[in-house]
């Protein structure tokens, strides 16, 4: 297969043809969810990266859903699995900080959940080298899986079992930030947890919409399948945008602050005048 050649079976080219209007347009939203994020000038470089790895995502999915051109077609998914393990990476390393800075103010190692024995048996200097020992490994494995991920799906023989991976690649990004919740401050872990709840059911909802209609459309052409795509869209990088200033704002642990919705359910930063009182 070549790179001019189509790559495409989604509902509304079905029914309708090239080009996708309807779901080249709600694309759109996946880049201003990714720009509205950069907009922040708090950002720290991380957060950069992975709002502007989000508006990459919506600039190859508009080009995929108007051409079905596979080169389009990997300009929208590789991004997409770029964000997904940037993702993976930073909850890693803020859950690391956490256990991290836990330990500096209350020298007390046993709060890394790791077996007693390990600290009787080598002290603290060896079991923090284990620690970040494990993070290094597990940043080997992520990039790894990573590259594997994207060079396999280059390969036609593998480009169907792309959305069961990147499924997988998301679950465990979802594993990653309840890990990251359950080990938060218990002053704002009840304030921080329902908002991320909020937004991991927001994309597997928009997720499981997307599925059954594409799904649906195989056997039936009906044009109400047409707004399954856009919905996953819009609710895609919203779910993302939110999920990007939890994982920050857990990172921060900052008691002077609170996360906040704006009048679109967007999660902002806000100054808590309680906590400086």
């Amino acid at each position: 297969m070549y790179w001019t050649d189509v790559d495409h079976s989604f509902c509304e080219a079905s029914i309708t043809g090239l080009p996708e209007y309807y779901n080249s347009i709600s694309s759109i939203f996946i880049i201003l969810f990714g720009l509205y994020g950069m907009m922040n000038t708090h950002n720290e470089l991380f957060v950069d990266i992975l709002y502007a790895n989000l508006a990459v995502v919506g600039i190859g999915s508009v080009g995929y859903h108007w051409t079905g051109n596979i080169g389009w077609g990997m300009f929208d998914e590789i991004p997409m699995i770029l964000a997904i393990y940037t993702g993976i990476i930073y909850a890693d390393n803020v859950h690391y900080l956490i256990y991290k800075n836990k330990n500096n103010n209350n020298e007390n190692i046993t709060t890394l959940s790791v077996p007693g024995s390990l600290t009787s048996a080598f002290g603290y200097g060896s079991l923090r080298k284990q620690i970040i020992f494990q993070k290094k490994g597990r940043l080997l494995i992520y990039l790894l899986s990573m590259v594997t991920i994207i060079i396999t799906n280059v390969m036609t023989n593998f480009r169907q079992i792309f959305p069961g991976v990147f499924t997988g690649a998301v679950l465990y990004l979802y594993y990653k930030v309840f890990k990251l919740l359950q080990i938060m401050n218990p002053v704002t872990k009840h304030h921080v947890i329902i908002k991320a709840k909020n937004a991991l059911i927001t994309i597997a909802a928009s997720g499981t919409i997307w599925v059954t209609t594409e799904i649906s459309c195989n056997y039936v052409k009906y044009r109400i399948f047409l707004i399954g795509h856009p919905i996953w869209h819009f609710f895609i990088g919203h779910g993302f945008y939110n999920l990007i200033q939890i994982v920050y704002f857990i990172k921060q642990n900052n008691a002077r602050t609170k996360l906040t919705y704006n009048t679109v359910y967007l999660l902002q930063t806000e100054h808590n005048e309680i906590a400086d009182a």
